[in-house]
């Protein structure tokens, strides 16, 4: 089945969603995806692990049940405690603790690992559903190594799982493989695997989405990202938004302040002038973004006899 929800309701006192930049290292070098131009905004780095405690310690006492992506713009594989992370978290209270990654690097031992820490949901991008069309989005990836990789991560879950565990590939639509979503649904549908469609993003213009239009086209609305989640990279600052993968937008710093003050500060103001319709008074950034037309997504689910 598919679902759409009302996703622009503003998260008051505490985000609902609360984005980690654990790891901000990445294996490949994705077409749609500004990762190369990184190192240009700020460092390679892995998060400071009393840092990442003092954030999940948060999380914990404010809103358990928070949302919490354990990746911003990196992959987590490359983080090697990651595992380490995600039972901390857990061990916390958290509910809802989720990862997303391109898949090449999850072997089955990795995947184990994080299974077995309590990971919540897996959310793995392979966007194609043919490997000529993967070579040119997923660029240094191998289509194959991606497949294999999320069925061992599937067939583990059965083995050792937990009830609620998910397991979710991911498409991006794009002008390369807008013509393979339908395949895509069915092979993955066909093998017991959630599947998420969403529409390409520009990450605040820094890449090409044509599927997006003008905002003097549209009627504008408020944020997704905005509205609903903190974004807080690996040395503790927090970006505007979730497509803010540079932080071109600082906006405080959890290393001196904590989330709600965060929260409360200046991205209060920013919701405020989302929610009044003030889009002329934002950040150039955020004025002229228009990403947050893709702030939506679908989830073909698979039938739950073939979940397991």
């Amino acid at each position: 089945m598919t679902h759409r929800a009302d996703r622009t309701q503003e998260a008051a006192g505490f985000p609902a969603v609360v984005l980690i930049d654990n790891c901000n290292a990445c294996n490949l070098r994705c077409s749609m995806c500004d990762h190369p131009n990184m190192t240009k905004h700020r460092k390679v780095q892995i998060m400071d692990f009393g840092l990442y405690r003092k954030v999940i310690d948060e999380v914990a006492l404010e809103n358990p049940s928070a949302r919490v992506w354990q990746i911003f713009f990196g992959d987590p594989f490359m983080c090697r405690d990651m595992p380490e992370r995600i039972r901390y978290a857990k061990q916390k209270g958290l509910t809802d603790v989720v990862l997303n990654t391109n898949g090449v690097l999850m072997k089955p031992e990795k995947a184990r690992a994080v299974i077995e820490a309590g990971l919540d949901a897996m959310y793995v991008g392979i966007d194609a559903a043919k490997p000529d069309t993967y070579k040119r989005i997923r660029v240094g990836g191998k289509y194959e190594t991606a497949v294999a990789n999320v069925l061992a991560y599937r067939d583990i879950l059965k083995q050792i799982g937990r009830p609620g565990q998910k397991l979710f590939v991911q498409f991006v639509v794009s002008d390369i493989n807008e013509d393979q979503v339908d395949d895509f649904k069915a092979f993955w549908n066909s093998v017991g695997v959630n599947v998420k469609i969403r529409p390409k993003v520009s990450w605040a213009g820094l890449v090409s989405a044509d599927n997006l239009r003008e905002n003097e086209q549209v009627g504008r609305r408020p944020c997704y990202w905005l509205m609903r989640t903190i974004n807080i990279c690996a040395d503790g600052r927090a970006a505007l938004c979730s497509v803010d993968v540079h932080c071109r937008v600082p906006c405080g710093d959890v290393n001196t302040s904590s989330i709600k003050e965060l929260w409360g500060g200046m991205l209060s103001e920013y919701r405020r002038m989302h929610l009044q319709g003030r889009f002329d008074e934002l950040p150039p950034m955020c004025r002229d973004c228009r990403d947050w037309q893709s702030g939506y997504a679908d989830f073909a689910l698979a039938d739950a006899a073939k979940q397991g």
